[in-house]
């Protein structure tokens, strides 16, 4: 049986599905698990919806986003239920609730993800690095199934695709992905709507944390690469939330001659948690690496130890002496 073959079955045969996002969720992890979600009750399954942080509020239009509850592990799971657990856009167990490894061992773990690092965790592996998103994988799947995709699951699939591609903008973007997007507007998706919810939806308190981390943006190593930081002092001042950083990374992508941007947020722990987008030849997901980080070419993320000013001089520094991330020919 074809592995697609295998997850229809999988999901077919469970009495309730368990979908799970990664930590701070985006637009591809929850419109999946909106589209999963919807599928699944009108199958007439069990459905319950989770993830390690608080679902954003920019996404709370998408069906079902009630249904999502925020949970460290399974532990308020219904294992009695012959439950199949679906993963969705998470490159390894710990991006995720606790205790995904231990219930492949007695369920069902399917795995959907698109970012070519996965540690394939679950019983059953769909990765396909060349998707543009995992929206984008799961409308072959829908169709593979042969279930109609109604309006509703259109838009939380085109909301998946087209924010995990920067609305089309981004080098994954394909053929395909158009055509697939294509086909969820036919069905109902509405990419005005869609584009209105998430990227004209700010609070006033976001700008202004905006403001504070464009103030301090910086540039190194003869300019190709830009960096900026927020304190958790930022945050508590201007009462702003993770959630509102959302694509200021790629804002300081966009300055001239810039092909590394690094985004460092400090959090309460004494870390701080690092955004890093690129462009050609400079590979992300390497720089995310030296830092045992991990995600796509060009978008990828990791954690260092440290204040944010600590935290930059030693990313930098390390960056200068690397020659295995494609800075080696500037």
């Amino acid at each position: 049986m074809k592995l697609m073959d295998q997850l229809i079955s999988s999901m077919g045969s469970a009495r309730s599905w368990v979908i799970l996002a990664h930590e701070k969720p985006d637009g591809d992890t929850l419109g999946c698990g909106s589209a999963f979600f919807q599928r699944g009750t009108s199958m007439g399954k069990k459905c319950f919806w989770m993830g390690p942080d608080p679902f954003p509020r920019i996404y709370r239009f998408l069906p079902f986003s009630d249904s999502y509850r925020t949970g460290e592990d399974l532990s308020h799971v219904n294992m009695a239920d012959n439950p199949v657990l679906i993963v969705l856009d998470t490159s390894n167990p710990e991006r995720s609730v606790n205790g995904i490894e231990e219930a492949a061992s007695l369920y069902p773990v399917i795995n959907i993800d698109h970012h070519g690092d996965n540690s394939i965790f679950g019983t059953l592996n769909w990765i396909d690095e060349g998707a543009s998103s995992v929206g984008e994988m799961v409308h072959d799947l829908f169709s593979k199934a042969g279930w109609a995709i109604s309006s509703d699951e259109a838009g939380s699939l085109f909301t998946a695709v087209s924010t995990d591609t920067g609305f089309f903008r981004f080098p994954a973007t394909s053929a395909r992905t158009l055509e697939i997007s294509s086909d969820l507007v036919s069905r109902g998706a509405d990419p005005s709507r869609i584009y209105e919810e998430v990227y004209e939806n700010r609070t006033l308190e976001g700008l202004r944390l905006w403001g504070a981390g464009l103030s301090r943006a910086s540039l190194h190593l003869g300019g190709i690469l830009c960096s900026a930081f927020l304190t958790s002092e930022d945050f508590r001042r201007l009462n702003g939330s993770r959630e509102d950083t959302e694509n200021l990374v790629n804002t300081l992508l966009s300055i001239s001659g810039v092909q590394i941007a690094l985004l460092f947020q400090e959090e309460e722990n004494g870390c701080c948690r690092v955004s890093i987008r690129t462009r050609n030849p400079v590979d992300a997901r390497k720089i995310a690496a030296l830092w045992g980080g991990g995600g796509h070419n060009r978008a990828s993320g990791c954690k260092i130890q440290g204040s944010p000013l600590d935290a930059i001089r030693s990313f930098i520094s390390l960056l200068e002496g690397s020659d295995e991330i494609g800075l080696s020919g500037r």
